[in-house]
């Protein structure tokens, strides 16, 4: 554990140490919720305003775009070399990618739970009240989720520039079709559920219930599916992680 623990601080310390990723990780998701706020407070209630609305929503696009960082802390072109002595070090093959997935998700976590703390004290954007722990709990497996998932696509496709691609319109798409931007209620049924093809219309859906219904019925299924997928994509990066790529 102790030549684990060395390589998660390397790769943890060059996430600290970038700014560009501690600019998107904090005040980018601010910014999004502020400007989108704004924009929109006419469009949205008095107890849900539009703040509560983005707030939660945007959050957890945030939390999916977290792939890029775990993908780009996986292969960036700047790092190779230092993943190389790791390489060529006697220790276990999967220490390179769970390291990376860990540090990503440490980093960003810490991240978004700060965006969470000063969005619901300047903005009082609504997070559950009591049952915040909740909500939470969901949106960190989630960036669980993400952090694998961009190391999975680099695994798959053996380029960062690649995976970024192809995880940026996997978010997007998911995230048009989950009803971050706008709500699809508007759209008609049909559309309504074909939105629900997307993983992130359920977690929207589950921590809405969870905030305004106090309704449990969705959080179950959703944690169990998020970890499940979660595992099953943890895997097929053992599965196709090939120490050659770095080579």
């Amino acid at each position: 554990m102790y030549r684990f623990s060395r390589i998660f601080k390397r790769d943890f310390l060059n996430l600290i140490f970038n700014p560009m990723w501690v600019f998107n990780g904090t005040l980018f998701p601010f910014l999004l919720v502020l400007v989108l706020g704004f924009l929109s407070s006419g469009s949205y209630g008095i107890s849900v305003t539009a703040y509560d609305y983005y707030g939660v929503s945007m959050m957890i696009y945030v939390i999916f775009n977290s792939a890029t960082i775990s993908s780009n802390s996986f292969m960036e072109e700047k790092i190779k070399q230092g993943n190389m002595r790791i390489i060529y070090s006697p220790v276990p093959k999967s220490f390179m990618y769970v390291s990376k997935i860990l540090a990503s998700f440490v980093f960003s976590s810490i991240c978004h739970l700060l965006v969470i703390l000063v969005l619901h004290l300047s903005l009082n954007v609504n997070f559950g009240g009591t049952n915040v722990l909740f909500v939470i709990l969901v949106l960190l497996l989630f960036e669980f989720l993400a952090s694998i998932l961009g190391v999975l696509f680099c695994c798959i496709f053996k380029s960062e520039n690649t995976a970024n691609q192809i995880l940026s319109i996997v978010i997007n798409i998911s995230a048009v079709l989950g009803g971050l931007f706008f709500q699809l209620g508007g759209f008609g049924k049909n559309v309504e559920n074909i939105s629900y093809i997307s993983p992130v219309k359920w977690i929207v859906t589950d921590i809405f219930k969870v905030i305004y219904d106090k309704d449990f019925s969705y959080y179950l299924p959703t944690v169990i599916i998020i970890i499940v997928l979660s595992i099953a994509a943890l895997l097929l990066c053992g599965k196709f992680y090939r120490m050659e790529d770095y080579i």
